[in-house]
């Protein structure tokens, strides 16, 4: 039977009923050596976009918003130093899943349910979620793979609504000797992180868009990975393959999985460079109860 066809899918986790990590269980002090393993020459890829006033956003997110607040320059409120010390400071008003973000397990319910059969009414409040939220967020350190699929389509880019599948995946990988193991992190690029500076030409791709299949979210389901996503705006497919649904991939890798999900993941360098394997670093700022955290991940060869 179709998951998302069963009246009351199991949401449990396999690592017990308090457990709010997930699939980031599998990040140990073994797997945290032996990514490292994986580095040679110390180059770094800064894997986040800058993020700026007027940026691609969903509506539903909200602008992102920066504003300086204090400048530097002579003023009373100088003047009442002797040094005349010069400071500057800004204020930013965002959504969570503002740019290059980290979904936390919070983020998609399944019939009401989040991941580990948290009810998605009680746990959410006002201020933020009681269960599940950004600060239960480990420091993320493991392998990461990129899968170059607009590459292997030899194409500029995937066009809108392009399912990533399966099959495809299991080639890319076995053509370029990769395994995907336990606890790895694995990415998908269509091509579209290089438009996302361009807020004109990236938000056509929110509701239309290449990403994720839902056959292969569940074969990442099955492989125990603990993050994946892609370099568009929902890491997904849209609109989605299964009719009558709205975002069955998140809710398969989230909810059902426990498999966090970075969107708008920056990827076009690590596919110049040809680089498909790395050691991965995100580490999410700590905001109780938020559902994503902007994020700078890092791949280190």
């Amino acid at each position: 039977m179709e998951w998302f066809e069963e009246d009351n899918p199991n949401l449990s986790s396999k690592f017990g009923e308090n457990d709010e990590l997930g699939n980031l269980n599998y990040i140990n002090s073994t797997k945290i050596l032996n990514s490292f393993k994986l580095i040679k020459k110390g180059k770094v890829y800064n894997l986040s976009h800058v993020i700026f006033n007027g940026m691609a956003d969903r509506l539903t997110h909200g602008p992102y918003f920066f504003d300086i607040l204090l400048r530097v320059y002579d003023n009373d409120y100088y003047k009442t130093y002797k040094n005349k010390y010069g400071a500057s400071l800004g204020r930013i008003e965002m959504c969570d899943h503002t740019g290059t973000h980290l979904d936390s397990l919070n983020h998609m319910a399944h019939n009401n349910k989040f991941f580990n059969n948290i009810d998605a009414y009680e746990n959410t409040t006002n201020l933020g979620s009681k269960k599940l939220g950004m600060e239960k967020t480990i420091p993320i350190i493991t392998k990461g793979i990129m899968v170059d699929v607009a590459g292997m389509h030899k194409k500029d880019k995937l066009e809108p609504g392009y399912a990533i599948t399966k099959e495809e995946t299991e080639d890319f990988l076995n053509s370029h000797g990769i395994k995907l193991e336990q606890g790895d992190a694995i990415f998908f690029y269509t091509g579209l992180s290089k438009l996302f500076q361009n807020p004109k030409e990236y938000d056509k791709y929110y509701d239309s868009s290449p990403g994720i299949g839902y056959e292969l979210a569940k074969f990442l389901a099955g492989k125990d990975i603990s993050v994946s996503g892609s370099d568009t705006p929902s890491s997904e497919v849209t609109p989605p393959e299964l009719k009558n649904t709205r975002l069955p991939v998140h809710q398969y890798l989230i909810a059902k999985s426990g498999i966090r999900l970075i969107d708008n993941i920056k990827l076009d360098e690590l596919s110049r460079d040809k680089i498909y394997e790395f050691a991965f670093i995100c580490s999410p700022l700590l905001i109780k109860g938020a559902t994503a955290s902007p994020v700078s991940p890092l791949a280190i060869v």
